[in-house]
């Protein structure tokens, strides 16, 4: 029975030592590499440190960043990524929720590191690999593991402003490494190209299964998500077969048209999370990539990243909503109604999961916590955890889920119409013309916003608009921008909208 995600590495290490695990354009690290250094630096913790204690890695995202992570967890702590972009102000609020016992930072953010520690004990991790291993201490850790014990925690933005910490079990984790391994066939051939930060709860698949498989992982320069062709050139020199992207990426590599004349040959497996992807654009990844294998996913990083699913197996029009179908192995999915019922055909219902995915909670936040984690109200017997998303999907006739948007995306327009913002998004993003863009509501006025980077304006735009949408769904205003402002995580900043065009 596998308890802790090491033991991944140090079957790979054994089987495959000198194959690259992780690598970027400057620096890589072999199997048997990775694992020394995650040995050595955790020696250095568990003499520094007691277990079951947050270790922050204040890291670029590198092959080392990497290793800082497990070196943590071979101490019997848990690891927190920070992201060195991030300003100090909002490092300080992790800071005081999540009172790291360590941190570890590189020789770049040594400075900065220093000054947001404190008091609080760090090192360069390059001066912790050179410490002797101690086996004795790492194997009186291993054996007062048991795989409930926190592997990670993930600070996402919070409603208050105050980030919240997402604490995932070496259990949930471990079910995912192996449920992708078994449903989606990802093994020891699979070449990943990172593209999600590793403060991003996507980063996990291709992080997990490239240690579980004894895969590679290359890290995608960030260049490389501006410059297409630079982007088609590092995907084939390092033969790379399997990406996770966030929607966004894809349609941005769809939009700059480089599909059409630079195929990425050597993929086989596409996959995306993390928002909804525009048939228009997949369309054209289909039609470029015709044998490789598209995949749907979704789930928030309460869930150990995915909790459903759909493989991509028929066409669709650029106008069809992509369902995100039915729920992973070991995960239960229930769409409740308003009276927390299972919905009945064609009512939307909010996604509530189910199972071992289920994170243990938000890090020092027991309102939250119980706010989002309740008891399963279809199950008086016994206590069964149940995770509320606050998204909203129906089944459609053929029994898949379709996802339909956050619940504070769905709106009361002119005062009787409820309309699900993420439709008027979907008709928004099938528009040739329109290469991103989203919809915003400002309740106080009644009026939807339509905010968009395309090569038509408003008067262009709106009659394509009527031709598929009723007058009740119609956006009030429209905004045209040169380019959408992103997210650390690659994801359309609505807050920043909302606070440059929606006045409260």
């Amino acid at each position: 029975m596998i308890t802790n995600v090491l033991e991944y590495l140090d079957a790979s290490a054994s089987r495959v030592p000198d194959k690259i695990a992780f690598g970027d354009e400057k620096t890589a690290l072999t199997f048997a590499q990775l694992r020394e250094k995650t040995c050595r630096a955790g020696s250095y913790l568990a003499a520094h440190i007691g277990r079951g204690q947050p270790v922050a890695v204040y890291m670029e995202k590198t092959p080392d960043c990497l290793a800082a992570f497990f070196a943590a967890v071979s101490a019997g702590c848990f690891y927190v990524p920070l992201d060195t972009k991030m300003p100090p102000d909002r490092v300080r609020l992790i800071f005081d929720t999540l009172q790291p016992a360590f941190v570890f930072y590189d020789g770049k953010n040594a400075e900065a590191a220093k000054a947001l520690a404190g008091d609080v004990p760090a090192a360069l991790f390059e001066d912790a690999c050179e410490t002797t291993e101690d086996w004795l201490a790492l194997e009186a850790v291993r054996a007062a593991h048991v795989d409930t014990d926190l592997l990670y925690v993930l600070f996402t933005s919070g409603s208050t402003g105050v980030p919240k910490g997402v604490t995932i079990s070496h259990r949930s984790m471990i079910d995912y490494a192996e449920w992708l391994h078994s449903a989606l066939g990802i093994d020891e051939h699979c070449v990943f190209g990172n593209q999600a930060p590793f403060v991003f709860d996507n980063s996990t698949l291709d992080i997990y299964s490239t240690l579980k498989n004894g895969a590679t992982a290359w890290i995608i320069p960030r260049k490389c998500f501006s410059f297409h062709k630079s982007m088609m050139r590092f995907l084939a020199e390092h033969s790379i077969n399997t990406i996770f992207f966030v929607p966004s990426a894809l349609i941005a590599i769809a939009n700059s048209g480089i599909l059409e004349t630079t195929r990425p040959t050597s993929l086989e497996r596409v996959y995306f999370c993390g928002e909804v992807m525009p048939n228009r654009q997949l369309n054209q990844w289909r039609r470029a990539l015709p044998n490789a294998s598209f995949c749907n996913m979704y789930g928030p990083t309460e869930i150990t990243d995915v909790c459903a699913y759909y493989v991509v197996d028929r066409p669709f029009d650029d106008d069809e909503p992509l369902p995100i179908g039915k729920a992973c192995e070991n995960t239960r999915l229930l769409l409740l109604n308003q009276d927390d019922q299972p919905v009945g055909e064609g009512e939307t219902g909010e996604i509530c999961v189910l199972g071992t995915c289920l994170s243990l909670g938000y890090y020092n936040n027991p309102e939250q916590t119980a706010r989002a984690f309740v008891q399963n109200p279809l199950n008086q017997a016994f206590a069964e955890r149940m995770y509320r998303t606050g998204d909203l999907a129906k089944y459609n006739e053929r029994g898949e889920i379709m996802f339909l948007g956050r619940k504070d995306f769905q709106i009361k327009h002119q005062g009787c119409y409820r309309v699900e913002l993420g439709e008027i998004e979907n008709i928004l993003l099938s528009v040739p013309s329109v290469s991103n863009g989203c919809c915003l509501f400002d309740g106080e006025n009644d009026e939807i916003y339509c905010i968009y980077v395309g090569e038509e304006d408003e008067a262009a735009l709106v009659p394509q608009l009527r031709e598929k949408l009723p007058p009740y769904m119609m956006p009030n205003r429209y905004v045209r921008l040169e380019r959408l402002p992103m997210t650390i995580n690659d994801k359309i900043d609505r807050v920043a909208l909302r606070k440059t065009y929606i006045v409260q």
